[in-house]
C-alpha cells in the first residue's frame, strides 16, 4: 500500500472523523456533506547515494466540509487528531506529524453556504 492510501484509510479508521464525516473522506474530491478532501501540496523524494531515503515528508492540505461552522470545526479537529500521532497503518509506518491552525474558508453556493476549515499537515513516514 502506498502512502496515499494508508493515510486516507488511517483519517476513516478515525472514530471521532467516522462519527462527524462516516467514510466521506477522498484524495481531490468532495462526496457530500459533511466530507473531507485531501490534496498533496508539496513534497520530495528524498534520497541518498544508495537510492531512497526511507523516511519521506509530505504535505497534505485537509478540507474538511459541512454545513455548518461548528461540524467543519470539529471534522478537523478530529483529522488533526487522527494524524499527528506515530502509528503503522497497512504496512506505512508515519511517524509524529504536524500540522498548521485549520484557516476558515467556504463557498457560497446558490442557495447555501458551504463551510470549510483547511489545515496543513506535515505527514513524515517510511514505506516498507
Amino acid at each position: 500500500m502506498d502512502m496515499q492510501q494508508a493515510l486516507r484509510h488511517r483519517i476513516r479508521s478515525s472514530h471521532a472523523v467516522a462519527a462527524i464525516a462516516g467514510t466521506k473522506v477522498d484524495w481531490g474530491n468532495r462526496t457530500g456533506l459533511p466530507a473531507v478532501s485531501l490534496i498533496i501540496v508539496s513534497g520530495d523524494l528524498a534520497q541518498h547515494m544508495k537510492g531512497t531515503q526511507a523516511l519521506q515528508f509530505a504535505r497534505v492540505q485537509a478540507d474538511c466540509w459541512a454545513a455548518t461552522y461548528a461540524e467543519a470545526k470539529a471534522l478537523a479537529d478530529a483529522v488533526i487528531a487522527a494524524c499527528l500521532p506515530r502509528a503503522l497503518v497497512e504496512g506505512v509506518l508515519f511517524r509524529t506529524a504536524s500540522a498548521t491552525l485549520p484557516r476558515d474558508l467556504g463557498e457560497q453556493t446558490s442557495t447555501v453556504y458551504i463551510h470549510r476549515k483547511q489545515t496543513d499537515l506535515t505527514i513524515r513516514y517510511s514505506l516498507p
